[in-house]
């Protein structure tokens, strides 16, 4: 059968230009046309429009309709046409999401599809996905995170801040919204943190958490054995050595101190709960990249420690988003620390010969690896390819309340993830409201959708919008511009943006989402 013949892993999606595709490619492409219409069977343009349109769509998902027809130098009407032929078909539609450089970007956009709709039209639903910072202080001082690090909570506000937590929580709809616990400051610094997971966790969300685990010792264990009710956890990794580590944390001893706090958690979730994930992140900085496969090493010391069963389960990696760097930043000056820059093309040429590495590394036979949207490119061997961003004259007036907000200690909701840290200079204007005894999450968004003119956005705003608030908002606009040319996405080339996933998962760190 032609299905079983051997294809060539796809590699003309993977070329910095559309190729012909190869023989075996042709063949199957050609055999989804004939079940479409026997007509174009043998029409060679259908065939390369078709294999076109799904090289595009493989390598960049924002792609626009209007971009596409102009592209080809086809009409409306064939353009439909043509889409309608990838839809239907499974073998063009896994080419696109699963076999191309935008596979992660496709990853994080089917679920959030289902919401375009109200999103364009600024209707409220229930966020699909909401951040939780429950931090109360931070230890660290990290060149790349964007807080104020002068900032912290009054310990009076957790008491408080925990119940309006609870609050939110028990508002959501496990079947269709997901949250995950991070910071705005480090998670593990509020001290009933473990109420808040068990309450969630007993509510049906499964709840992931993201900490640098210098809190994460024996005694905290032993006061919060709640932690255990996690659905994952993962660890913020800033170094492989004592000079690492103090070179980006500016703290003495942090590596130490996190290498046996990782030890430690693993022998206990062992014991108590073997399903809870365990996983590290590693941010790719300039300053830190050539240590990755060092990176391996320390993995393998620490599950070298674990005496009782498996030990680390994934380990993400993350390209740097956007460094706060140098004293020129008007917006982030007054900070402790810096870093000097972006990875170069040179240094992701680098990264290329470290991830085929991986490959044949044993020791990784078990982990599962994150490589991100951008990173992930990069191990397919493109290198060209940055992380996605908009402008801030493409930033939405109301933002994406639908999708995603984060929730601080105080109650504060704020439309994006990196405007909620405690005071940053200008984040502000995108406090939408607060929940407290008297507003519930529903009465916050609801208020600032209908009873305000939204957000005048300006140049310096995209700061406080991570990797993951320029998707939704890329995905937003691209649906707004594709609707308004006359091809919805109903009309569009890929299915999973019609026929999106539900959300089950808080986040997909420790297996790929399709």
């Amino acid at each position: 059968m032609l299905q079983n013949k051997k294809i060539d892993n796809n590699k003309w999606l993977l070329s910095s230009e559309f190729k012909k595709p190869d023989k075996i490619s042709i063949e199957l492409i050609n055999a989804e046309i004939i079940k479409f219409s026997k007509e174009y069977s043998a029409d060679s343009n259908i065939l390369y429009l078709i294999s076109k349109i799904t090289y595009l769509f493989a390598n960049d998902p924002w792609l626009k309709q209007k971009e596409v027809q102009s592209i080809l130098d086809i009409d409306i009407k064939t353009l439909k046409t043509l889409n309608e032929i990838i839809r239907k078909s499974d073998y063009l539609q896994n080419l696109i999401t699963k076999s191309g450089t935008a596979n992660k970007y496709w990853q994080t956009i089917s679920p959030f599809c289902s919401k375009i709709d109200s999103s364009i039209n600024n209707k409220f639903e229930y966020p699909m996905r909401i951040a939780v910072y429950p931090g109360v202080s931070c230890m660290y001082y990290c060149g790349f995170c964007g807080r104020n690090q002068k900032e912290k909570y009054p310990l009076s506000s957790v008491n408080n801040g925990n119940k309006i937590f609870k609050k939110i929580l028990s508002e959501l709809d496990p079947k269709n919204s997901a949250i995950s616990i991070s910071g705005g400051l480090e998670p593990l610094t509020n001290p009933d943190l473990g109420d808040i997971i068990k309450f969630a966790s007993d509510h049906g969300l499964r709840v992931p958490l993201i900490t640098n685990a210098h809190s994460l010792t024996e005694n905290y264990l032993k006061k919060n054995p709640k932690l255990m009710k996690l659905d994952s956890l993962r660890v913020s990794l800033y170094g492989i050595d004592e000079k690492s580590y103090e070179f980006i944390t500016t703290v003495k001893k942090s590596y130490k101190i996190v290498k046996k706090n990782c030890i430690n958690f693993l022998i206990k979730r062992n014991k108590e709960n073997p399903k809870l994930k365990f996983g590290l992140n590693y941010i790719i900085l300039k300053e830190n990249y050539h240590n990755l496969p060092k990176l391996i090493d320390f993995i393998d010391e620490i599950n070298s420690e674990v005496n009782n069963g498996p030990g680390i389960n994934f380990l993400s990696l993350r390209d740097d988003f956007d460094t706060v760097t140098g004293i020129s930043d008007k917006q982030d000056h007054d900070r402790k620390y810096h870093l000097d820059g972006l990875l170069t093309d040179e240094d992701r040429n680098n990264l290329l010969d470290v991830f085929k590495s991986f490959d044949n590394d044993k020791r990784l036979k078990n982990l599962h690896i994150d490589y991100g949207y951008a990173l992930h490119s990069i191990k397919l061997g493109v290198l060209g390819k940055t992380l996605k961003k908009v402008t801030y004259e493409n930033m939405r007036t109301f933002g994406h309340t639908q999708m995603s907000v984060c929730i601080d200690l105080y109650g504060d909701v704020f439309l994006y993830r990196e405007a909620g840290f405690l005071n940053r200079n200008g984040n502000k204007k995108f406090i939408i409201g607060r929940v407290d005894n008297d507003n519930s999450l529903k009465e916050v968004i609801e208020n600032f959708l209908n009873n305000t003119n939204g957000i005048i956005n300006e140049k310096n705003d995209i700061r406080f919008m991570d990797p993951f608030d320029h998707v939704l908002t890329s995905l937003i606009n691209q649906a707004e511009n594709d609707k308004n040319f006359g091809i919805p996405f109903e009309d569009g080339p890929v299915a999973c943006r019609i026929f999106s996933q539900k959300i089950n998962l808080g986040n997909s760190w420790y297996k790929d989402a399709f």
